[in-house]
């Protein structure tokens, strides 16, 4: 098991070097032959590499604590429609701006990046305590999506052209638009959720033994399945906020984990859910690096690319024909 974590942690260092100074060019890293190339490297590639982990461990960890808490393989952040409720709310804030000033503010994106993912958290516990966690609950988070992406269709038939250029570039998904006091929010603030997750963990594996169980054990559920959703949407909503509606990664990546990792021990698969979930991010931001035919590929499209197919072997894997 510690092998395992090592050669994913010696992997992600690796692709972290590569994406600074391989892709799309070779640049120096402790010399740059120019000011160009010192400027590319300290004000892009390092601040991108650095947010493509931190939204890549953030995503993984997201969907590896919906997949367990409502105990579905499918469930994630994008599927869950977490994500679409952090779209429409980042949409509201970016197209708002211009007829609210008090939007504009730094940390108003990551703030409404928040509201939007754990408000649709709330719905979805507040369903599921009704209706169990069966394939309802990923019917409503189709429906969620659905119906914030309406409404962002309907705020971007409202905007004026620089406002919805802006909002159409953040839809496509990119860690290269996060630099100085923004990187510092993402950092801090996943680095929260990360922690936060950890320490629920202990309370997550009892509760997996059924509520029963759990409230005889001495466990809260009802708190504990709380904190953990808002834990879910302050990892979410940032990465949401300041990356775009990155698909696949919160529910490809904790399967992967599962797959790799045969163990009950939540701390362990915790772990690896950040490493392969920055590992994916990584590898998904030199895809769309590459230039090919003279433009980047969205990370959106990469990711979908890389985790749509798993995502059909698992389904596959699991009803077989």
């Amino acid at each position: 098991m510690k092998t395992k974590l090592v050669i994913l942690t010696v992997l992600t260092v690796i692709l972290a070097i590569a994406g600074i100074t391989v892709f799309p060019n070779f640049i120096q890293p402790f010399s740059p032959e120019n000011l160009s190339e010192s400027i590319i490297l300290h004000e892009i590639r390092i601040p991108k590499t650095i947010t493509a982990i931190l939204c890549g461990s953030a995503l993984s960890v997201s969907g590896f604590i919906l997949q367990q808490l409502f105990k579905n393989q499918l469930a994630g952040p994008y599927i869950l429609g977490v994500s679409s409720g952090a779209s429409l709310s980042v949409a509201i804030t970016i197209l708002g701006a211009r007829f609210i000033p008090v939007l504009s503010s730094d940390i108003s994106i990551p703030i409404a990046g928040f509201i939007g993912a754990f408000g649709i958290l709330m719905i979805v516990l507040m369903v599921s305590s009704r209706f169990g966690y069966g394939p309802i609950i990923l019917l409503l988070g189709v429906i969620i999506g659905q119906l914030s992406g309406a409404l962002q269709g309907l705020l971007s038939y409202m905007a004026n052209p620089g406002d919805l250029k802006h909002f159409t570039l953040w839809s496509m998904g990119s860690f290269s638009q996060v630099l100085d006091q923004e990187l510092l929010l993402l950092g801090a603030g996943t680095l929260i959720g990360l922690i936060w997750a950890f320490t629920l963990m202990p309370n997550l594996n009892i509760m997996i033994l059924g509520d029963d169980v759990a409230t005889t054990l001495g466990v809260n559920t009802s708190k504990t399945s709380f904190q953990l959703l808002a834990c879910t949407g302050l990892l979410t909503g940032l990465s949401t906020a300041y990356c775009g509606p990155i698909a696949f990664i919160g529910m490809a990546i904790p399967n992967l984990v599962k797959m790799l990792f045969k163990t009950s021990n939540y701390k362990t698969l915790l772990i690896a859910n950040v490493l392969l979930g920055s590992i994916m991010a990584l590898v998904s931001d030199m895809v769309s690096s590459l230039n090919l035919s003279g433009m980047n590929i969205p990370v959106n499209v990469t990711t979908a690319l890389i985790g749509g197919p798993f995502i059909i072997y698992i389904l596959l894997k699991k009803n077989p024909a």
